[in-house]
């Protein structure tokens, strides 16, 4: 049985989605039968298909695959670059190169990147949203927010960025779609007798 994660079925779902765009761009289908050559675990013929298109889509199987057996997306960058390995620099350079440059990719390559489950094209959006759904988790199996004193490192980490997102609400420097989440959730904590301090 196939996992959703195969990308044999990725596959098959970016290219329902690309068809229905009604964008089949020449170029797609040289990244589409790429990627259907290579998720099929079949080398590349080299004959049909251009050597970039190939290459794109091994860089995206190879993403996907460091993802999914370390259980993160490869670091673009850190502050200690020694402790950064070449081959995960090079993977987490390959995304944010296409985060950068959508306009260049043809939509047989957004609609791949778009079901992948490895890549987001807002990394960051990605980040606060999983820690304001903890938040929520936690508001609903503990009764309350996460406290900084808290006795599990897990709960002080999710405090200290709660923390920073109520200094930013207060000081008007949080993004306005950002504001009425949080907002939701300090209502959802006073509908239960939870008052967190700004």
């Amino acid at each position: 049985m196939r996992h959703r994660t195969d990308p044999a079925d990725l596959h098959a779902r970016a290219v329902r989605l690309w068809i229905q765009t009604g964008e089949p761009d020449a170029q797609s289908v040289f990244y589409a039968e790429a990627d259907r050559i290579l998720s099929s675990g079949r080398e590349s013929d080299n004959g049909g298909t251009p050597k970039r298109a190939t290459n794109w889509v091994a860089a995206l199987h190879r993403y996907e695959e460091f993802a999914r057996t370390c259980g993160r997306n490869p670091r673009e960058n850190t502050r200690d670059r020694a402790s950064l390995p070449g081959d995960e620099r090079r993977l987490g350079e390959w995304a944010r190169y296409q985060r950068r440059f959508p306009e260049t990719l043809t939509s047989y390559q957004r609609m791949r990147l778009d079901v992948s489950p490895a890549f987001d094209w807002d990394p960051h959006e990605r980040v606060w949203q999983a820690q304001l759904t903890a938040c929520l988790r936690h508001l609903r199996d503990h009764g309350r927010l996460p406290y900084l004193n808290g006795s599990e490192r897990a709960e002080f980490t999710l405090a200290r960025w709660l923390g920073r997102q109520l200094r930013q609400l207060q000081t008007g420097t949080l993004r306005k779609d950002r504001a009425i989440l949080l907002t939701h959730l300090l209502n959802l904590a006073a509908e239960i007798g939870e008052t967190p301090s700004l």
